[in-house]
């Protein structure tokens, strides 16, 4: 009997044991994978496209499965308004809260789960090298060339039918509102999320962190938002360790997932007239593992508190660390100079547009009726709605509006308005560079 109730508890004790709880705040990344109205209630489907790891090894995999539904709608802002009824959208324009609620877990078993959810918006961006910057003339090449390669995506890429719709609803002045496949949501729990572990692997050394400066790429992301219009110089940044740092051998843990980092604002300036962007940068210059790391892995506790004998509460390490990748704004042509810092910029399009639409508001009035129609379907800055009665009036004058129009509103855009802030929104992943100061 004694024997028995040891192999009981024995057997309770791992079972205990091989259960992973993701705290509370932890963002899952999630893009949805089809095309649904902005109704509430609309049920929606999508999966994970970052693993979520804890202290040492994953536990939610890419491709996971997350589902939820649309539960409310909210009116854009003034400025997103004004934008849209300048390009010849009419449509009263929502913004749709969504709530992921249940998630399919590694042994198949969906269990749920609460949630917060912000869309994105981002795209990676990477570090550029320090070569010279292309002439005018071949950064216009670029431009022209990347715009051909985008209309041959357009139409040989999978999913032509969601792009070619999604295209004529922007020539619309009015439309249905969809989400359209590929958006991606950062899903924070607001509750913690226990795992099962079948087969969790063994807990992996941490390595004890010498007085050397820390070498090689990590991956985090930002704790709290950041932008050029509100950050100031000396100002602290956090982050947090989103993957575990390894050793060389792939067999020690130098950094735990959810290590602190920490780090100050060097340069801020926010946007300005005339087209000036805003710039930031920053650097992370130590790293700190809480006490309450312990909890999420007693099997490691032992390692944790030889850390923490130094400190007495938790590991407090310099660094030295700069930003080689970052996640932003597509519509902010974000740009990482090769000493971390950001900026936002107009992209080539400041100086293509304008000349192409030049081009065709010179050539919009010669010729005849036969050229005014073709130069309507050009470029006119309002939509289709503007090629129609271009088309139907077949009047140069008419013509000759519609494209000094559009050139009138590039110009003013890309020149004369106030540039586009540098803003890091909560959740952005990094990664950041650790090297001898």
């Amino acid at each position: 009997m004694i024997l028995l109730l040891a192999g009981v508890a024995s057997v309770s004790f791992c079972a205990q044991a091989q259960e992973a709880t993701i705290p509370a705040g932890v963002p899952l990344r999630i893009q949805v994978d089809k095309r649904y109205p902005v109704n509430v209630g609309t049920k929606v489907e999508g999966h994970l496209i970052a693993p979520v790891f804890l202290v040492d090894h994953e536990v939610l995999p890419v491709n996971t499965h997350v589902f939820g539904s649309v539960v409310a709608k909210h009116p854009i802002t003034g400025g997103q308004r004004a934008d849209a009824l300048l390009n010849g959208d009419f449509t009263p324009l929502v913004t749709p809260e969504l709530r992921f609620d249940r998630i399919t877990l590694p042994d198949d078993t969906t269990v749920p789960i609460s949630t917060h959810v912000i869309q994105r918006d981002g795209s990676v961006v990477r570090m550029k090298s320090s070569a010279k910057k292309p002439s005018l003339t071949q950064q216009a090449e670029d431009a022209v060339k990347q715009r051909e390669q985008d209309t041959l995506d357009q139409i040989t890429k999978p999913g032509k039918s969601d792009r070619l719709l999604r295209i004529l609803y922007s020539q619309l002045p009015y439309h249905p509102q969809r989400i359209w496949p590929g958006t991606q949501y950062d899903a924070d729990l607001t509750a913690p999320l226990i795992v099962p572990q079948k087969a969790a692997p063994a807990p992996l050394p941490l390595l004890q962190l010498s007085e050397k400066s820390l070498v090689g790429v990590i991956e985090a992301r930002l704790t709290e938002d950041l932008s050029s219009a509100t950050a100031k110089q000396g100002e602290v940044v956090n982050a947090v360790l989103t993957k575990p740092m390894l050793d060389a051998t792939k067999k020690q843990v130098i950094l735990p997932e959810g290590t602190h980092l920490e780090g100050v604002v060097l340069q801020a300036k926010p946007a300005r007239w005339l087209a000036r962007n805003g710039k930031l940068r920053f650097t992370f210059r130590r790293v700190d593992l809480p006490k309450a790391s312990i909890a999420e892995a007693p099997k490691q506790a032992p390692e944790l508190e030889s850390r923490q004998e130094n400190t007495g509460s938790a590991t407090d390490h310099p660094i030295h660390g700069r930003m080689i990748t970052s996640e932003a704004n597509r519509q902010q042509n974000v740009q990482i100079d090769s000493e971390g810092g950001a900026k936002a910029s107009s992209g080539p399009d400041k100086y293509v547009a304008p000349l192409v639409l030049g081009i065709l508001a010179s050539q919009a009035g010669e010729g005849d009726a036969d050229n005014v129609v073709k130069n309507g379907l050009v470029g006119n800055g309002f939509g289709l709605m503007a090629r129609v009665v271009t088309i139907a009036a077949a009047n140069k004058e008419v013509s000759m509006g519609f494209a000094y129009y559009a050139l009138a509103k590039s110009v003013y855009k890309r020149w004369i308005a106030r540039g586009s802030d540098l803003t890091f929104p909560k959740d952005t992943r990094i990664q950041i560079e650790l090297s001898e100061r």
